[in-house]
């Protein structure tokens, strides 16, 4: 994939090295209380800090040459980043700023490997290791623009499970509460975070709550994109300024980019990257910004917020195109002499890298899948939209239908054409309600996407543990389709126990269809329109409109590769072939399928009526094909999960 394209290094850790001396500082330390990630001593009644988490790293060093990205072809070819370069030490903390459209972004996803299209190159290095994939998981920690959590847990929750994921098994509460404080979270840490339908956190706290997932983890790196955005001033002083105590505490390098922070939090920032048009203004010192533009001819006059002024001058929509150019240039020959070679700049395979097997932290299966098990338990609790409500849409509207097939219930040859119906209804709303899986799922993948890109979940796992959760909600969706309408109201004989099992297949391969169109496509409606699609094409292919002989030959095979053919075959068999069925003396007034047993012999009375209503509804066979359809259907449902299973892993490689 693109990303790997680009060579990343890593210093390799002096892993053995434990001073003495701090061994003993640190128990001297916790005799008297704790130290916060921030320096502060606090009672050890107050904070029993995990003393794991609060160990010191040692010292890193981020460094990137010469990154550059290009996206399109031929003619449409554009430069994005033009020859990047900047070399960041333990405890700094880096403002990239930048008129829109400068590259900020594009530079922070090639620094943390995840540009998906176009061609990015240059070496990226920690502690002089090239950085693969994997040493970002296990090292460095992306906060993105825009915040996907799980929306019906508490703050609270969200940070004790995350904290459970990357610190690993142990009580980790005193921990959660202290960057609950440092976040200031402290007066929604109850409170659910929420999305587009239900009220929760407001924009500015999930910010918070997503660095606070972040200093949780303590990697050597932090990338933070637009980390003030959706914050009011006051907050975002107070953010900047905690992430640079902790870069300064622990050895942290903390890098983000920043739409015109205010002067306060501007005085945070050691060191700044201004670009503009994808290529370096200055990188250097925050505090001696203004004196190098002084020197070309650039002062900035005073009681002016440096950042307002470094972005004014760079920024071409509002200033000479110029005067931006001569800047540009004026600072690739103020640095040509430490930048690499053009000779040396490559595209790297980063495969054989095996740092990361030194510092990959320990976390077994089992643990992991315990926890998203129960993480994922309490959200199909919780959330009404994908399991709960169709649960409940289901049992209100199976119970509506069956009402409007009252007549049907007295199971009479006369009625058999809508017995039928009315058993097919129920399979056919609940496969169309899948298509809010789409959607819900495609919010879910977003969620899991940024974990495991961050290191925190390994995607086998989750997809482990919400398979096994799934299972029993699809006899949930069998019990709410048939109790009350198909039992209760028409008083089906049918075994209760098998018919919720074929049920519960005939909707699990629909629900891994859902599966897959919500990983397929980043806009979820895109998915539900192709859900919707397969939906209608089934239904159309099912048999119970065209018999399949007299479809056309190209597109017959349709007909086989749907399971709503098998799924009705199989369902009118098993309740035709358990009701008593009164013979019919055919006269002008009997109904479409009317037979007098008396007449045949050697036949059950509920294989001659499906013969007969074979004529009408063409997929039904009157044959006892109930284990090869729920066989077959259950083919498709693990072809379709295997294909979930594969665009998942690709789209998390």
């Amino acid at each position: 994939m693109a990303e790997e394209e680009l060579e990343v290094t890593i210093l390799e850790p002096k892993l053995k090295r434990k001073s003495k001396r701090k061994s003993k500082k640190s128990e001297s330390e916790s005799k008297r209380g704790s130290v916060d990630p921030a320096g502060v001593h606090v009672s050890e009644v107050d904070h029993l800090i995990d003393t794991a988490w609060m160990t010191p790293r040692d010292h890193s060093v981020f460094e990137f040459r010469d990154i550059n990205y290009i996206i399109g072809k031929g003619k449409k070819e554009k430069q994005i980043l033009t020859n990047v370069n900047g070399r960041i030490s333990d405890g700094s903390t880096v403002a990239i700023l930048g008129p829109s459209g400068a590259g900020k972004t594009s530079l922070l996803k090639a620094l943390s490997l995840g540009i998906t299209s176009g061609k990015a190159t240059g070496i990226i290095e920690l502690n002089g290791k090239k950085l693969t994939n994997q040493g970002f998981k296990d090292h460095c920690f992306l906060v993105e623009q825009y915040d996907h959590h799980w929306s019906f847990l508490t703050c609270k929750e969200t940070l004790m499970y995350a904290a459970s994921l990357l610190l690993g098994p142990g009580n980790h509460t005193s921990v959660v509460e202290n960057i609950i404080d440092k976040m200031g979270l402290q007066s929604c840490k109850d409170t659910k975070i929420g999305n587009d339908f239900v009220q929760g956190l407001s924009g500015g706290q999930k910010r918070r709550l997503s660095i606070a997932i972040a200093l949780l983890k303590k990697p050597a790196v932090i990338m933070l994109d637009e980390p003030t955005s959706g914050l009011d001033s006051a907050a975002s002083v107070a953010i900047v300024g905690e992430l640079r105590k902790l870069a300064k505490s622990e050895n942290l390098i903390v890098i983000m980019t920043i739409h015109q922070p205010s002067t306060k939090v501007y005085n945070d920032f050691d060191q700044v990257m201004l670009m503009s048009k994808g290529r370096q203004a200055y990188m250097g010192k925050a505090a001696s910004a203004h004196e190098y533009f002084e020197t070309i001819g650039y002062p900035m006059m005073q009681m002016t917020n440096p950042a307002d002024f470094l972005v004014d001058l760079v920024n071409a929509d509002f200033t000479s195109e110029d005067s931006v150019l001569s800047i540009l240039d004026e600072w690739e020959h103020r640095t040509s002499k430490i930048q690499m070679n053009n000779d040396q700049k490559m595209v790297v395979d980063s495969d054989d890298d095996d740092f990361h097997q030194l510092m990959r932290r320990k976390k077994s299966f089992l643990h992991e899948l315990n926890v998203l098990f129960r993480r994922h338990a309490v959200l199909i609790a919780r959330d009404p939209i994908l399991y709960v409500g169709r649960i409940v849409v289901l049992l209100i509207f199976c119970t509506i239908f069956a009402l409007a097939y009252w007549s049907s219930r007295d199971k009479v040859q006369a009625q058999a054409i809508n017995f039928y119906y009315a058993n097919s209804w129920p399979i056919s709303l609940g496969s169309m309600f899948a298509v809010v899986a789409v959607f819900a799922l495609n919010a879910e993948f977003k969620s899991v996407m940024r974990e495991v890109k961050n290191g925190m979940i390994h995607p086998v796992t989750y997809i482990t543990a919400k398979s096994i959760l799934v299972l029993p909600v699809m006899l949930l969706f069998a019990v709410a389709a048939l109790s009350t309408g198909v039992y209760s109201i028409l008083g089906i004989k049918a075994n209760y126990a098998t018919y919720a099992g074929m049920f519960a297949i005939s909707i699990f391969v629909f629900e891994c269809i859902a599966e897959v169109l919500s990983v397929a496509f980043i806009n979820p409606l895109l998915g539900m329109l192709c859900y919707l699609s397969v939906w209608f094409t089934a239904f159309l292919f099912a048999g119970t409109f065209l018999p399949a002989d007299d479809l056309p030959g190209v597109i017959r095979w349709i007909y086989y590769a749907m399971p709503l053919a098998y799924t009705f075959d199989a369902f009118s068999y098993h309740v035709f072939s358990s009701e008593d069925w009164p013979s019919c003396i055919p006269d002008e007034n009997a109904g479409a399928v009317c037979v007098d047993f008396s007449q045949v012999q050697g036949e059950e009375p509920s294989t001659l009526i499906l013969q007969v209503l074979s004529k009408i509804v063409p997929n039904v066979t009157g044959e006892d094909n109930r284990m090869e359809a729920m066989g077959i259907i259950l083919g498709m449902a693990l072809a379709y999960k295997l294909l979930y299973v594969t665009i998942f892993l690709f789209k998390s490689s």
